[in-house]
């Protein structure tokens, strides 16, 4: 018998449907690998963005309250389930800047689904996709002071919680935030 040169037109065909099947494989698994990763990356800005807002907040009522030349600036200026309003006298003037960032409001717009911070006249939005978010005050003891608080009842605040959801397309689960945060003793 004498050796066969080449390939009959039958094995050609076999060879490339392999090869396309391989390839078929091979381009589903990196698009799955794409989407996983396109959605670990929305996951892991969801995560950073709940945690900035917390630690925005952390700061805001750190300072709130911040009163040098005592004269008796309280750092909760209003308190409702959606948002709150801050003071705070940095400069030690004796005044309250409404203007400026001695006056911190933060509201939560469900309708907008934005978390937003605005310091004197400026609006900062920190959050998009926001599905969830509720401001909550607590006693001295521990007890919930009903929102919205009232002139009389803001002095009777000793604490803010603050909890955050947040649920961006593409996303199954939100990211959920929650924040306990002691308000500065009056003077």
């Amino acid at each position: 018998m004498t050796g066969r040169r080449g390939a009959t037109l039958l094995e050609l065909l076999v060879g490339t449907a392999l090869g396309l099947a391989v390839l078929a494989v091979l381009t589903a698994a990196v698009g799955v690998a794409a989407r996983m990763l396109v959605a670990s990356g929305t996951r892991a800005e969801s995560e950073d963005t709940a945690q900035l807002a917390m630690e925005a907040l952390l700061f805001d009522l750190r300072r709130a309250g911040w009163d040098p030349t005592a004269a008796g600036h309280a750092a909760l200026v209003e308190a409702r389930d959606d948002g709150l309003a801050l003071a705070a006298d940095l400069d030690g003037d004796g005044a309250i800047a409404t203007d400026s960032e001695e006056s911190v409001t933060w509201r939560c717009v469900l309708a907008s689904r934005r978390l937003s911070r605005l310091v004197g006249r400026q609006s900062l939005p920190l959050a998009e996709h926001v599905t969830g978010c509720a401001f909550r005050y607590l006693d001295g003891d521990g007890g919930v002071v009903t929102a919205p608080v009232t002139t009389a009842d803001i002095p009777r605040v000793r604490a803010v919680e603050l909890a955050l959801r947040l649920l961006p397309p593409g996303l199954s689960h939100p990211t959920s935030r929650s924040l306990l945060a002691a308000l500065r003793a009056a003077p």
